[in-house]
This record gives C-alpha cells, sequence and structure tokens, in this order.
C-alpha cells in the first residue's frame, strides 16, 4: 500500500472523528434548549369505540395487494380535518366483510395458511365486537371453498333479519355456507351452479345471479334450510350489455348498471326476485351521451333512497368498465332525472355514500387514496392519504 493511501485512510478516519465530535457538540447544545426532563408519558391506553358508530363513518376495504394476509378495514370518520383514523381490524387473504345492525358485531371471512403464505390453508368466519373491534368468535369454513376474489360486498351477506350470514363459496363449483348468527355454527350448504354471489331476498332468504341472465331465489325455514324459488325471467344479457354484479339495494329495490349505462331495477323485498323496467342514463335524454359506468364499486345510495350515485367515465368503450371515471352522476330513479354531475378532481375508482343526515360522497381515487365530498352539493372537501389504507376498493358505510 502506497503512502499516499496512507496518509489518505488517515485523513479520513481524522476528519471522521472531527465530524462525529462536532456533532455531538451541536446535539449537547440543542439539548440545553429542552428541559431536563420531559413528562412521562401514559402507555398502554386502550380507547374503546361507541357500540353505534355515526351514521356518517365508513369503512374503507384495504386488500392490501403488496401483502394480502395483512388486509384490514380501516374505520374512518371523513367529517373531521383531523384523527379521521379511528381503528382497524385485521382481515387476512382476499376477505370480506359485513356489518351487523341488530347486533353489535362485525363479520370478516377470510383465509389463512399454517405457516402464513403456504401450508395446509384454513377458511373461518371471524366475528368481531365493534367497542374493540377485537374478534369474539371464529367459525371454521370446512373444505377450503370460501370464495377468494377481489372485494364484493355480495360475497359475505346477512339475511334481512340478521338470524344468519351467508357466505359465498367458488371452487369453481359455487354453493353458499349458511350460518346460524345464534347457534354460531354452519347449519347448511345451499349448491349454486352456474350462479354467482348472495343478494339477501325479503325477511330470511337470498337470490343469486346467474350465468344464463337470470336470477334465483332462495328462502331460508328457522333451521337454516333452504327452499328453491322462482327463477326470474332472463333479464342480464352478457353478450350485449352484461350488468356489474356490484348494486345497492334501496328499501327493498335492488339497483343494477349495466357496462353501457342501463340501471336495472330487481325488487328483492319478498320471496322472490321481480324484474323491473329498465331505463338508460346517458341516452341524451336523462344524461349526456357518450359516458359509461365503470369502476370496481361503482354504484351507491344516499340514505333517503331519493338519489342512486353511478361513476361515469367519458367516451369509454368495449372492455374500459373497470377503468373509472372522471364524474359521479347522481340521479333520480324514481322520476328518472340526472339532479347533479360531481367531478372527480383525481380520477375515481370506487365510490360510496354515508348514512348521515349530512351525506358524504367518500371515493377511491386514482392514487387509491380517499376523498371527500359534500353528496348533496358536489364540493370537494378533503383527501385522506397516509397509506392508512393501501388499496381500498370497497367502501363500506357504516349502518
Amino acid at each position: 500500500m502506497s503512502s499516499s493511501t496512507l496518509l489518505s485512510s488517515a485523513g479520513k478516519s481524522v476528519l471522521g472523528s472531527i465530524f462525529a465530535l462536532s456533532m455531538l457538540g451541536s446535539i449537547a447544545t440543542a439539548s440545553d434548549k429542552f428541559p431536563e426532563e420531559l413528562p412521562e408519558e401514559d402507555i398502554g391506553i386502550i380507547q374503546e369505540l361507541p357500540s353505534e358508530y355515526p351514521k356518517d363513518w365508513v369503512f374503507l376495504h384495504d386488500m392490501n395487494f403488496i401483502s394480502p394476509v395483512d388486509g384490514k378495514a380501516v374505520l374512518f370518520d371523513p367529517t373531521a380535518d383531523t384523527r379521521n383514523y379511528k381503528g382497524s381490524l385485521g382481515m387476512s387473504q382476499f376477505a370480506s366483510f359485513a356489518q351487523g345492525t341488530k347486533r353489535p358485531e362485525l363479520y370478516v371471512s377470510e383465509t389463512f395458511y399454517t405457516r402464513g403464505t403456504r401450508g395446509d390453508r384454513i377458511d373461518v368466519l371471524t366475528i368481531h365486537d365493534r367497542e374493540n373491534m377485537a374478534a369474539i368468535a371464529e367459525i371454521v369454513l370446512p373444505d377450503g371453498k370460501r370464495g377468494q376474489m377481489m372485494p364484493q360486498k355480495t360475497a359475505l351477506s346477512l339475511t334481512n333479519n340478521e338470524r344468519f350470514i351467508m357466505v359465498y363459496n367458488f371452487t369453481p363449483a359455487a354453493s353458499v355456507y349458511i350460518i346460524d348468527l345464534d347457534k354460531r355454527e354452519i347449519v347448511n350448504e345451499v349448491q349454486i351452479p352456474g350462479c354467482s354471489l348472495v343478494y339477501p331476498l325479503g325477511k330470511q332468504g337470498f337470490a343469486t345471479m346467474c350465468g344464463d341472465g337470470t336470477m334465483t331465489a332462495f328462502n331460508l325455514d328457522d333451521d337454516g334450510e333452504a327452499k328453491r324459488g322462482d327463477t326470474t325471467k332472463f333479464f342480464n344479457d352478457m353478450d350485449e350489455d352484461p350488468l356489474f354484479l356490484k348494486s345497492v339495494e334501496v328499501n327493498g329495490m335492488t339497483y343494477f348498471a349495466s357496462f353501457k349505462g342501463r340501471i336495472q331495477p330487481v325488487d328483492l323485498s319478498d320471496k322472490k326476485a321481480k324484474v323491473k323496467k329498465d331505463w338508460r342514463i346517458a341516452d341524451g335524454k336523462i344524461g349526456p351521451e357518450g359516458w359509461r359506468p365503470a369502476g370496481w364499486q361503482m354504484i351507491t345510495a344516499d340514505d333517503t333512497g331519493d338519489l342512486i350515485y353511478v361513476l361515469m367515465n367519458e367516451g369509454a368503450g368495449e372492455g374500459d368498465h373497470k377503468n373509472g371515471g372522471g364524474e359521479v352522476w347522481a340521479i333520480d330513479p324514481k322520476a328518472k332525472k340526472l339532479v347533479r354531475r360531481i367531478p372527480m378532481p383525481n380520477w375515481a375508482i370506487s365510490i360510496e355514500v354515508t348514512h348521515g343526515e349530512t351525506p358524504y360522497l367518500i371515493v377511491t381515487n386514482g392514487n387509491l387514496e380517499a376523498d371527500v365530498f359534500n353528496a348533496s352539493t358536489g364540493e370537494y372537501l378533503r383527501t385522506f392519504g397516509g397509506g392508512a389504507a393501501q388499496h381500498a376498493f370497497a367502501i363500506h358505510a357504516v349502518k
């Protein structure tokens, strides 16, 4: 080694020592500006949530594609300027989520593996309390049948009287587990070949959307046994103008939107599904032509049922139905009238409207943050970011 190299190494060592000493001096000088002892912080504080959440809160259903085993539901207050994040509960591996209203409970169907990301598969329905978001019960779902998919609200549904909760299975054979929430056990498995998802029907039943363009109804007795009901006429043309499987229920009427801008009402208030007359929203009369519904969760409604909201994409064509949109249209479904067009400053992927006295429109935007609007005026209010919810493709208004 040359003398110049030795000198260079020594010089670096000396300079490093001088730099370290100067930093220590700076730290010491800075510390003189603070009190000698800071007040002690209390630790181990656990705050409880109210058993009944405010109606203008929402759950952001975070799939967390970066690490799906760490998905979660984030409870979010869209009305607050600070401390919007109220709590969260873990949801593993493409989970589905539902809320109880007659019981202070939250429900998650999820999947675990004995070695984290491999090993034996275990599907469960986990029941959480509302006040602590703590798991209070667990029901094992056998045979690895639970449908794992992007979040669909109707992959996990309560009957309207909340006696049973229903888990959609897909292996790819389709079926529905019927779980008695009083007994905390599976009481039946209903086969639904060729059909998808679980839409609450009447007091104690469900309908399912079938691949032949119809819906089939099932009604449950008090033991969870299913009686197959009527099948509707053909109304969902898969080739010409298919319906999104996402829907919104308002006073027993369930509204679907189609890829090309058709609104299809289906009455699910009684023991059979009744298909009603459809109508178009981008026909040049109700709304301007050249727009189509698009996005993931692309239809919602306010608490009164006076308005439904549809996420719309201008110039959308074949295959653009999941691309999101630049406007949300507020539509009066009774008058078949476009009431309001709400521009999206950051694009939009999914939408939901809260159930409080002042309805708020919550939007998962193109940056996967949550934009908040006053739904009654369309005014943009704030954005909830910071990575608290990584991939909130589904949003659940508090019930």
